[in-house]
This record gives C-alpha cells, sequence and structure tokens, in this order.
C-alpha cells in the first residue's frame, strides 16, 4: 500500500499541467496517445490509424483506460496520464494481493506475509522508470506473466490441477495475453525449458498445459477473432521481420552494473543457481532462459533469412522482472535463516523501504537532469502549428466519418480520433491494411502529370475512398513524411513531394487553411 501510494502521488506531481506525454508524442507514444483517443471517443473496436479495421495491437489496457477517458471525457493525453498513474498505483496491489491468495493456499510450502511484501517491493526496483512511464501495460503485464508462469509452472509439477485451476489460468492468462501478448512467446519457450529440467516425470504436463491455452485463446476470442476475420477477409502484409537495429544482439547483463538494480539483479541470479531444485526458482530460471534463448533463435533466424521478431524485447520488463522476482525471494530466504527475532526483522523491513523509496520516481529518478528536462517540456504549450490545426478540426462536425491522406503530422491523434487512409510508419500501419500497396499508391499520385490526373487517381484509391486531404505546406510542394524500413538499421524518414500546382482547388472544398496546413475536403 505505501508503494502505491507513494507512486501515485509522486506521478501526480510530475504530471501536473501537462500537456504531452512523457517524450512528447515521439515514436510510440503517438500509437499510444491515438489508441487512446480512438476508445476515449467512443471508438472501442477500431484501429487507431484505420477506423474501418480492428485492433491489431493487444487492446485491453486501451480499452480499459480508454474507456474511462471516455467517462470522464478526457483525450488521448489525459487518458495516458491516468493509464500510467493507475498502472503505478495498483500493480504494487495486484502483484501483492496474487502471492498472497496462491502462498496461502500452497499446504506445502506457504510463504509469510512479510517475505511477499519484499518480493512486490523488488519488482519495483528497475533500471528504467522512463520505460515503465512510457509502456505501463508491457511493465505490469510482464510482472503478471511472470507470476502467472511459475504458478503454472509450479502447480503441473504439483500436479493439483483440476477444473478450477484450468479455468482460473485460462481467464488470467487470455487477460494477459490482450494486455500485451508478446510475453506468451518466451512463456512458452520456458515451458519446455521447465520439462525437460524437471528431475522426475510429470505426469499430464502437455496435456493439462494445452488445455490451459485452449482456455486462454477462447478467452481473448474479443481480440483476436475480429482480428482473424479480418485477415481472412483482406489478406495480412506483417512488416515487423524487417525491423532491425543491431542493439538488438546486446547481450542482458544487467548484474554486471554498478547500481540498486545490478545489485539485485546478481542477487536474483544467485538465487536461481542456489534454489535451483524447488520448483518455483526452477520456474523463474526457465522463464530467464527462455528470454534469451528467444534472442538466440532470432540470431539464427537473421543468419537464415534476415528476418527477426524484437530478439531484445523480452529483457528489458520480463528478465529484469525475473530476476527481482528472485532477488526477493532469496532475500526471504536469507532473513528467514538468519535473522529471527521480530525486532531485528522490522529494522531491516524500515532499512529496505527507506533503500527502496531511492529507488522510485521519487527518488534518484527526478534528480536526474533529462527528467528534469522532460518534466519541464511537458509542460510548455503545445507548438502553436498543431495547437490551430487541433482546434479547427475539432470543429468538423462529421470528422470521425472521413477517410483522411495526411502528410506526416501524427501527434494530432493523441488530441482528435483521425482516420487514416495510410499510417506514416509501416509499423503502427494494420497488417490487414497493406501499407505497401498504398504507400505505392501515394507515391504515384505525387508522379501526377496534372492536377486533374491527379484528381482522377485520387477518386480511384484503392482499399477506401478517400474523402480529405490534411497537407502540410512546403517549398512549392506538399511532402508526404513516411518512417519506413532501412534494414539493417531500424527506420528511416522518407518523404514524397506532391507538387502545388497538382491541387486543383476546383475539385476541393477547403474546409480550412493557414499558414501551415489546408484541409481538403474532395469534391
Amino acid at each position: 500500500m505505501l508503494i502505491s501510494l507513494f507512486l501515485g502521488a509522486t506521478y501526480a506531481v510530475m504530471i501536473q499541467a501537462s500537456h504531452v506525454l512523457w517524450w512528447g508524442l515521439q515514436g510510440d507514444e503517438i500509437f499510444v496517445g491515438a489508441f487512446l483517443e480512438r476508445v476515449a471517443s467512443g471508438q472501442f473496436f477500431s484501429d487507431f490509424f484505420y477506423a474501418s479495421l480492428p485492433p491489431f495491437y493487444p487492446p485491453l489496457y486501451f480499452w480499459l483506460v480508454g474507456g474511462l477517458g471516455w467517462i470522464l471525457g478526457t483525450n488521448g493525453i489525459g487518458a495516458a496520464h491516468l493509464g500510467v498513474l493507475l498502472t503505478l498505483m495498483l500493480t504494487p496491489l495486484i502483484t501483492y494481493w496474487w502471492q498472497v491468495r496462491y502462498w496461502t493456499k500452497h499446504d506445502e510450502q506457504p510463504m509469510e506475509r512479510w517475505r511477499i511484501a519484499v518480493t512486490t517491493a523488488a519488482v519495483f526496483v528497475v533500471a528504467d522508470w522512463s520505460a515503465v512511464i512510457f509502456k505501463p501495460y508491457e511493465f505490469i503485464s510482464a510482472v503478471l506473466i511472470c507470476f502467472w508462469t511459475v504458478f503454472l509452472f509450479q502447480d503441473l509439477q504439483r500436479q493439483r490441477f483440476g477444473v478450477w485451476r484450468i479455468l482460473s489460468y485460462g481467464v488470467s492468462g487470455g487477460l494477459l495475453l490482450m494486455t500485451f501478448y508478446f510475453w506468451f512467446f518466451p512463456a512458452v519457450l520456458a515451458a519446455v525449458l521447465f520439462k525437460l529440467t524437471a528431475p522426475d516425470a510429470i505426469r499430464g504436463y502437455w496435456l493439462r498445459l494445452a488445455m490451459v491455452l485452449i482456455t486462454v485463446a477462447v478467452v481473448s476470442l474479443p481480440f483476436t477473432a475480429p482480428l482473424a476475420v479480418a485477415y481472412l477477409q483482406l489478406g495480412a502484409e506483417n512488416m515487423q521481420p524487417a525491423f532491425f537495429i543491431p542493439e538488438d544482439l546486446n547481450l542482458f547483463s544487467p548484474f554486471l552494473n554498478f547500481s540498486a538494480a545490478g545489485a539485485l539483479s546478481l542477487a536474483g541470479l544467485f538465487t536461481i543457481a542456489w534454489y535451483w531444485r524447488r520448483p518455483y526458482v526452477r520456474a523463474l530460471g526457465a522463464l530467464l532462459a527462455a528470454t534469451y534463448l528467444w534472442q538466440l533463435l532470432n540470431v539464427v533466424a537473421l543468419a537464415v533469412d534476415q528476418s527477426s521478431l524484437l530478439p531484445s524485447k523480452p529483457f528489458l520488463f520480463l528478465a529484469t522482472a525475473v530476476l527481482m522476482i528472485a532477488a526477493g525471494y532469496g532475500i526471504g530466504e536469507a532473513v528467514s535463516s538468519r535473522v529471527r527475532r521480530p525486532e531485528q526483522r522490522a529494522g531491516l523491513f524500515v532499512v529496505g523501504l527507506v533503500l527502496l523509496a531511492a529507488q522510485l520516481p521519487g527518488g534518484s529518478f527526478i534528480d536526474d537532469p533529462a527528467v528534469r528536462q522532460r518534466l519541464v517540456a511537458m509542460k510548455q504549450p503545445l507548438p502553436e502549428e498543431i495547437g490551430q490545426v487541433v482546434e479547427k478540426l475539432s470543429q468538423v462536425n462529421d470528422l470521425k466519418d472521413l477517410t483522411i491522406l495526411s502528410s506526416g503530422i501524427p501527434q494530432i491523434s493523441a488530441y482528435l480520433p483521425l482516420n487514416y487512409y495510410i499510417s506514416y510508419n509501416v509499423h503502427f500501419s494494420h497488417p490487414a491494411a497493406h501499407f505497401s500497396e498504398r504507400y505505392a499508391f501515394v507515391a504515384d499520385l505525387g508522379r501526377s502529370a496534372s492536377a486533374a490526373e491527379f484528381y482522377q487517381k485520387l477518386k480511384r484509391s484503392p482499399f477506401e475512398p478517400i474523402d480529405a486531404l490534411l497537407l502540410f505546406k512546403g517549398e512549392g510542394s506538399y511532402p508526404f513524411l513516411f518512417w519506413l524500413d532501412d534494414y539493417p538499421h531500424g527506420a528511416a524518414e522518407n518523404q514524397i513531394d506532391v507538387p502545388a500546382d497538382l491541387i486543383d482547388r476546383q475539385y476541393f472544398d477547403t474546409i480550412f487553411e493557414d499558414k501551415h496546413f489546408v484541409f481538403l475536403r474532395v469534391k
């Protein structure tokens, strides 16, 4: 409870009077803000950029937080800050409650509540609080998938696995999958490693695990079923394997860092090695090993056909959470066996709280000059050009119904639920939208020989009609900015210029125009 209140109060003070998200609406913050704005506007079951398509990004966090934003009448920015605040406050409570619920029913080896509190506290010694603020749903789901996995594996080994446990793990797993399904890739690898390292045969292991995963699949149908239908009807274009940066192959070694997180990581690694024979610890070890195995498998994929799927993604949140949970277990074992007197334990607990407070956002994190700079930048007013276009677009009555071809100003989507003809970023584009074909069409528009030809092409746009153009004014042209893959260097900006003389106003109704932008409705 203390951690929850401290985290919530600290973040509430940090974001007071802020106008943007932590990094000022850059990179992934754009689609996070856009998704929350989409839901906060009442469009729960639409993709964040393509209103006619179902979500392809795990939607549960956005449904819950955006739904609260819808009730409260806030935009995507307000909903995003609300989501971070709730995540920081609820994660300690959920983590503690889940452990208490599990260990109090564990007859063979119950865990005392003070030890559960230590493990919960250890989870919040994180190396990068900016990353938690940036992707709160990844953080909370990574922590919870750790407990879900190790409790599941331990119960499978104990062979106390009736219908109720299958339903319990299936429902909770389905909710986690809809929050961030990527964690299930290393979790499945961990299931194989746990079975291979089991000292004795585990009867019915694969059958029971399959029953849990089937239940997970059923529970997650509100997300996966509409997506599957869209893929079957429209096909899919997966561009993620084309994204790669060399840093993805860096070895994850936080235990070599001279910091509190580094020390606890080393303690967690030692705990896994020392208590390996215990199913709970072996499950943690299997999950940690699975994160490295995932990176290794991606190295093989890169060597074979130059494709990968986020090789280092499991490390920042998932592997770190495993090490912190293991460290909490190890500290609990050490104190339990060596410190017998209650008053000594109470003293250690107070010292631990003081040390933990220094690791939370209100401690050393906020003393970082870069963090202080961000706190100032968040409170600055929106750039004039963005603020004006948001205000003018908000006055368009049928804005939600328009499919807009825009020239690369996606920050607006965090304030208004725009429906784009094409995403500015290939990796933010729905697979069923077929980004490459839409991109080729826009490039062809720019090569039109005349305004009449441009208009005729525009009227014959593939996939769906284009209702309006939202254009940024350049020097003699309207630049369309896109973020495309640049293997093996991640991605790079690409620009398509549409000459200004191709936009003949006789073919359009001018909704508004200022010195930066023009918004045209196609006749």
